[in-house]
């Protein structure tokens, strides 16, 4: 596929590699992308294949479930946990998304499970002699300690580095888009709520970023093969706390919301009552809410000098996620 068919084919489809700076890699061979029924893997395999690339995708579902859902893939079922299943997956592949993990075990489970995991991951990879990793974890808060979903993403990291096949680390905070775990927190919690508590962790600082973004940058840094080995933060235009974030959510849904702080709320107390208003797993509430302990702002920005787009602000990425019938009526 030449580059204006490329271009062509994402405007057409409503993709979002129109404007990415970088071109698709003619002798790239199968690309694996894991997690790819969950919400980031499954927005980057249309991306993938519209520039070009041959896809496999690694599910641990039945397969005839994912047959419909994408054209022009290769679907193979595998758990990270069994190395057999991971050999049949990467063998004769070029490049891997790893975008696993296990929260839905809870605290006490997945920290364990996504080490073993990224593990036989790592060990087969080199095994295999798969040329890239590309990972997605989490932002590092340089200042304090991590709680235990953030500390882990920086474990899974450090593990998968440690074999021979170059890892490409893009971190980020959360996620703003229809389906992200941590924006349907963030929305449920304003659409249910009239007054909504909130603890001193909430006014810790994070630099949102639009799935969009995330997708752009996991499909340009597999086009720039300088970035191979590196780590990356990613992020939006804008630094906000975890309640100026609520607040603008709340304004674009016109939704009138009493927002009182509570010094000293529980955080735990805090995760069980987002639990409660939400139909996200409480275990996967949990760790994520838990994540409030810690600012998430990008300490560099060396991925501009790679991939020099402009990220979404906020705002921008909220606009996004609201219904094209009231877009009207938000404020801009």
């Amino acid at each position: 596929m030449n580059n204006s068919s490329v271009t062509d084919t994402c405007k057409d489809e409503g993709l979002l590699c129109h404007d990415l700076p970088s071109k698709p890699l003619p002798h790239v061979g199968t690309i694996l992308v894991t997690g790819a029924s969950g919400y980031v893997g499954g927005r980057l395999i249309p991306e993938l294949l519209a520039r070009g690339y041959k896809v496999r995708v690694m599910v641990r579902g039945r397969k005839i479930a994912y047959k419909s859902r994408w054209t022009g893939v290769e679907i193979v079922i595998a758990d990270a946990l069994n190395e057999e299943h991971l050999r049949t997956a990467l063998d004769g592949i070029d490049t891997a998304y790893y975008l696993i993990h296990s929260l839905r075990l809870g605290p006490k489970s997945f920290e364990a499970a996504d080490i073993s995991a990224s593990a036989n991951f790592r060990k087969v990879a080199d095994e295999k002699h798969v040329k890239r990793l590309i990972y997605l974890g989490g932002l590092e808060d340089i200042r304090s300690s991590l709680s235990s979903h953030l500390g882990n993403r920086i474990e899974v990291a450090r593990e998968l580095k440690k074999g021979k096949t170059p890892v490409t680390v893009l971190r980020a905070a959360v996620i703003v888009g229809k389906g992200s775990a941590s924006y349907e927190i963030m929305q449920y919690l304003v659409k249910r709520l009239p007054v909504i508590p909130f603890p001193r962790q909430a006014r810790n600082k994070c630099q949102p970023v639009a799935i969009s973004d995330v997708i752009k940058y996991l499909v340009g840094v597999l086009e720039v093969p300088e970035t191979a080995g590196k780590d990356f933060d990613i992020g939006g235009k804008d630094i906000l706390t975890y309640v100026e974030m609520l607040k603008v959510l709340a304004s674009f849904l016109d939704k009138r919301i009493i927002f009182v702080p509570f010094p000293f709320l529980n955080i735990r107390l805090y995760t069980y009552l987002a639990g409660l208003l939400t139909p996200i797993p409480n275990s996967i509430t949990r760790c994520l809410v838990e994540g409030l302990e810690n600012e998430a702002i990008c300490n560099d920005e060396s991925i501009k000098k790679y991939l020099p787009f402009e990220p979404m602000s906020y705002k921008e990425a909220v606009l996004r996620t609201i219904p094209p019938e009231r877009q009207d009526n938000v404020p801009h």
